[in-house]
């Protein structure tokens, strides 16, 4: 996942005539019916890389990270599901910096961006109409640890034509999992990461990547258990761990699922300590690290002072 070099040719100022004409051509690329190699259409854009081009991202992970390395003025929009608090993985406030779409093609054409990035669950149809219309798409994966985070920070700090600036969030990253360490020597602490409707994390995930070098173990990938598996509420009881995050969706889809993670049972867990994680600290990487990173060193010193007392 390294970062591309991009060359330093300037963008072109060439008018924007040709995009009224591929408004026109929209119909035929959504239908199927413009070949793939762009035949008949008109030369909408040079095809050299651009050094800081302009972004559309419709892929909320890649959102978080380029506010943080891209100049704003890079970024014609971000995904709706960034605007939204219960989903971003940006900043509170953060998101109110940028449009947010959809993702249509129609909006996404309207914008003119030099880079679409999408996610790795993009719809094909969609990515195959940006390309047909002569735009340039990079697609941002699913990432399953904090090496590869790191690398996919890079990679869009690359693509936005600043990777300095890529590589000071990476130190960021770095320093706050250095603070959130265990003392050298401390024996893991058994967890389950528990989100709604009862789902657990495998351990290829950033997330149990995060809970390992925060002074955690995954106890339900101990016992079998892989990404978005269920574990149910009777097994848990039956054999809890020491601390259990619950990862509540709150209002909305999943509220109902939701209330199985304080059902009255669990309190009756006397040597299990219950701490709330908020569910968009699990979605992403990036900037997303730091948060999750003190997240879990807190409740880690919480639990050891309670020992301590």
């Amino acid at each position: 996942m390294a970062g591309s070099v991009f060359a330093t040719e300037p963008r072109s100022s060439a008018p924007a005539a040709p995009w009224r004409r591929l408004r026109g051509l929209l119909p035929l690329a959504l239908a199927g019916c413009v070949p793939a190699s762009g035949a008949g259409l008109p030369e909408l854009r040079q095809q050299t890389l651009i050094a800081k081009p302009t972004i559309v991202s419709v892929n909320p992970c890649a959102d978080a990270i380029l506010a943080e390395v891209a100049d704003p003025a890079q970024i014609l929009a971000i995904s709706h599901y960034s605007a939204d608090p219960r989903s971003s993985s940006m900043a509170p406030g953060e998101a109110e910096r940028f449009r947010a779409i959809r993702g249509t093609v129609e909006e996404v054409v309207a914008l003119h961006p030099d880079v679409v990035i999408v996610g790795s669950f993009a719809g094909g149809a969609t990515t195959a109409a940006y390309e047909r219309l002569g735009l340039r798409v990079e697609t941002t994966g699913t990432v399953s640890s904090v090496g590869e985070a790191r690398a996919q920070v890079r990679r869009l700090a690359a693509l936005a034509g600043h990777p300095k600036r890529g590589e000071a969030l990476v130190a960021r990253m770095d320093a706050a999992l250095v603070a959130a360490a265990p003392a050298r020597g401390a024996a893991p602490i058994p967890a389950v990461m528990w989100e709604s409707g009862g789902m657990v994390p495998g351990d290829a995930t950033v997330i149990a990547d995060l809970m390992r070098l925060t002074g955690f173990a995954n106890y339900t990938a101990a016992r079998g258990y892989a990404q978005a598996d269920l574990l149910p509420l009777e097994r848990l009881l039956a054999d809890p761990p020491r601390v259990i995050f619950t990862a509540a969706a709150g209002e909305g889809q999943g509220a109902d699922a939701d209330r199985m993670l304080d059902h009255p049972a669990l309190a009756r867990l006397d040597a299990v300590a219950r701490a709330r994680f908020a569910p968009n600290l699990l979605y992403c990487a990036g900037p997303t690290v730091i948060r999750a990173a003190r997240r879990l060193a807190e409740v880690r010193s919480a639990l050891s002072a309670k020992v301590g007392m």
